[in-house]
């Protein structure tokens, strides 16, 4: 896993600090539109990009799943899943036993702007999952992976296989795998900058006084 030399310091940020940096160096359009929301508000997760890109089907495969099922198998540690379901009716891109494979692999998480079902069963496991909504629909003759490791689109944002993706409560971000080493570093200098700005501004500082000490707000 590309990132996991970086596992301390991304512990410690949140989608915001990060899209903050982005923003600086010019790259303002990285979040993820606010309808892919986690299953659980506390899930967070972070990782290397594997993407898949699907799109809706009204007939049943000659071998249906196939790609989720190799892209699951060729899993490694701490990489995390994005899935691009180009279709109209919102349908189970993700469930309960894919959950527990990606967890077999040790996956980092899942992000998808299609749907997903089992959530009792997801959620008892805390597995990371952000998605569009859930749906009792199988994606079974309505939903079929196309291509893997690919270039794909998801909640507006393009992901490129090996991009950084964090993902809390606040919303999805995608770091460019070539910033990342920088984005992160400087998103963990400023959660320590604004650590300092919290204890001064709960103390009772100025909060004008206080943005012109740090700059950060």
């Amino acid at each position: 896993m590309i990132y996991s030399q970086y596992q301390d310091k991304l512990s410690h940020c949140y989608s915001a600090v990060l899209m903050d940096i982005l923003d600086t160096l010019g790259l303002r359009n990285q979040c993820m539109d606010p309808s892919i929301r986690p299953l659980l508000p506390s899930m967070k997760a972070w990782g290397e990009a594997v993407t898949l890109y699907c799109e809706s089907v009204d007939y049943i495969p000659e071998h249906p799943y196939q790609l989720e099922m190799e892209l699951i198998d060729d899993l490694q540690p701490g990489q995390l899943i994005v899935a691009q379901c180009n279709a109209e009716q919102l349908s189970a891109f993700w469930g309960g036993l894919l959950t527990n494979a990606a967890i077999g692999h040790r996956a980092a998480g899942v992000v998808t702007d299609g749907g997903a079902r089992d959530y009792n069963e997801i959620t008892a496991l805390n597995f990371p999952v952000f998605c569009r909504g859930l749906s009792p629909y199988d994606s079974l003759g309505r939903l079929d992976g196309k291509e893997r490791n690919v270039p794909i689109t998801c909640g507006g944002v393009q992901v490129n296989p090996g991009d950084l993706v964090f993902a809390d409560v606040d919303g999805v971000v995608v770091v460019p795998k070539e910033v990342a080493k920088e984005v992160i570093q400087r998103a963990w200098e400023k959660v320590q900058g604004e650590n300092k700005v919290r204890e001064e501004l709960r103390a009772g500082a100025s909060v004008v006084a206080t943005f012109q000490k740090y700059g950060i707000l």
